[in-house]
């Protein structure tokens, strides 16, 4: 018959009747926070002290000078914090891929359900043997000049076939043959299979880049396959394969594990893609989006020209419409484009505030189990911090963007821009209307024209027939001195007494 523990700290359901706990209370479930707090409680207490050996990854120092990485070898992982107050006593700051010894407590990040090693002294445990050996490789290859960035090429933005070498039973080229397939299937697509790991891998993929390059069966080739561990990765580490893509006569897009994964080809090619489902979509343009963004692009046009020509019908009262709402429009994206630089004055100081607490009590030596909490409120206040920062530069951007749009949209409703490309209204001073035909002037009318920098007033010597697009002989015009103009679209001036004949 199973019984509960007698630790307080388990939690286990019994098969039999309990004699020394009431049904109720044993069947009573737990909290998250309960749950956490216990775990919290039996964790910190039985590895209050620990000495770790692993290589470090992730490494990430915050704002406020805390240091946040992992730790991992072969099997497994585990998540470091490193408080400001400890890593300032470091004599060199750590690097990605070092092999470091940790000593520290384990301790629960409660708001995430984490556990965590609170690292109190960090020194060096050598260098991994496959990371020493990328390093030199790297060292000398950027001294040769195979990462120069002079010499890298642009890929061509339709490309007339694509040639991929990459394994033909992996993840990676059905990815790749997926997005080509939905984004331009016109393309050809050429495919030279290839081990990607274990002995002799290296050598089969340089061997197919030369081929695919000499053959010139394509213009950009993609060379990659999907994560691994480092180990796994490590074909793409060696100097043949470097060596064929620096030779390549075409643009080579290195495509190799996920986006944390760095290897030798990504520092020699011409491109580097994340992933192999990225380097496809960046090798060519979406199809049916470039139709959906040129039929975008055609009813906007025709819905411009529309709306410019129904402005000019009406163009009086719509005119002062469309700057009144344009104004009102402006004004509030005004208000919101300083809205975020209001927000970091009013948090800033309490964020600085805060901080200057949390560095009072790094000063104070006795409060041991204070400073513990206060380093987990720190560590939340990283987070908050960094998505602080991130929402701001957002709203930011986006406002600005308006902004930028709404103006161009003004300027194009401005009529002096269609009378300064050379157009010209031509209007009877009399009832102030704009004539639109011909055969709307009548014989000795005066008539008033107006042009971006003036106007000008003409005289019909003789109306045109019916039909008839210009009237019989030459009408007299008189031109109006500098400073002369009317009132028409916004645009003032004063009439002048003198008038010279032409």
């Amino acid at each position: 018959m199973d019984r509960l523990s007698d630790n307080p700290d388990f939690l286990a359901w019994s098969s039999g009747p309990q004699d020394d706990a009431p049904k109720e209370e044993a069947q009573k479930p737990l909290t998250v926070s309960e749950l956490t707090g216990r775990l919290k409680h039996l964790l910190e207490r039985s590895f209050a002290t620990v000495l770790v050996e692993g290589e470090l990854s992730n490494f990430r120092p915050a704002g406020g000078r805390h240091l946040y990485f992992v730790v991992k070898d072969a099997g497994a992982t585990l998540s470091c914090v490193m408080w400001s107050s400890d890593a300032a006593r470091l004599k060199a700051m750590p690097r990605e891929g070092e092999m470091v010894e940790l000593r520290g407590r384990m301790a629960v990040y409660e708001p995430r359900g984490q556990y965590q090693l609170v690292v109190s002294s960090m020194r060096p445990a050598g260098v991994g043997r496959l990371f020493q050996a990328f390093v030199e490789m790297k060292t000398r290859l950027e001294a040769e000049g195979l990462f120069e960035s002079s010499r890298k090429r642009a890929l061509p933005r339709i490309p007339h076939a694509i040639g991929v070498v990459t394994s033909p039973t992996g993840a990676a080229v059905r990815d790749i043959l997926n997005i080509l397939a939905r984004r331009a299937p016109q393309i050809p697509v050429f495919i030279a299979p290839v081990r990607v790991q274990g002995e002799g891998a290296a050598g089969e993929i340089a061997a197919a880049i030369r081929r695919m390059s000499a053959a010139g069966l394509c213009d950009v080739l993609i060379v990659g396959r999907g994560g691994g561990s480092m180990e796994d990765l490590w074909s793409f580490n060696e100097e043949v394969v470097a060596r064929a893509i620096f030779e390549s006569a075409i643009p080579v897009i290195s495509a190799v594990g996920h986006e944390v994964d760095f290897t030798i080809a990504d520092f020699v090619a011409d491109l580097r893609a994340p992933t192999p489902s990225a380097a496809a979509e960046l090798v060519v343009p979406d199809g049916q989006e470039q139709l959906r963004e040129l039929a975008h692009r055609v009813v906007r046009l025709k819905s411009a020209l529309e709306g410019r020509l129904a402005f000019l019908s009406g163009a009086p009262h719509l005119r002062a419409r469309a700057e009144a709402a344009m104004r009102a429009r402006l004004t509030r994206f005004d208000i919101a484009r300083h809205a975020p630089a209001r927000l970091q004055r009013a948090f800033l100081p309490r964020l600085e505030l805060l901080r200057s607490f949390v560095r009072s009590f790094d000063a104070n030596l006795g409060l041991v189990r204070p400073l513990q909490r206060v380093n987990e409120r720190r560590q939340r206040l990283d987070d908050l911090d960094q998505r602080l920062m991130r929402d701001v530069k957002r709203r930011t951007e986006t406002g600005g963007n308006r902004l930028q749009r709404l103006s161009a949209q003004l300027t194009a409703l401005n009529p002096r821009s269609v009378l300064r490309r050379g157009y010209s209204i031509t209007i009877d001073p009399a009832t102030g209307r704009a004539l639109r035909a011909a055969t709307e002037a009548s014989a000795g009318q005066g008539l008033r024209v107006l042009l971006h920098d003036g106007n000008i007033d003409v005289h019909v010597d003789g109306a045109p027939p019916a039909g008839s697009g210009s009237p019989s002989g030459k009408p007299r015009r008189r031109r109006q001195s500098a400073a002369t103009a009317i009132e028409w679209f916004g645009m003032e001036c004063e009439e002048s007494p003198k008038k010279d004949e032409v």
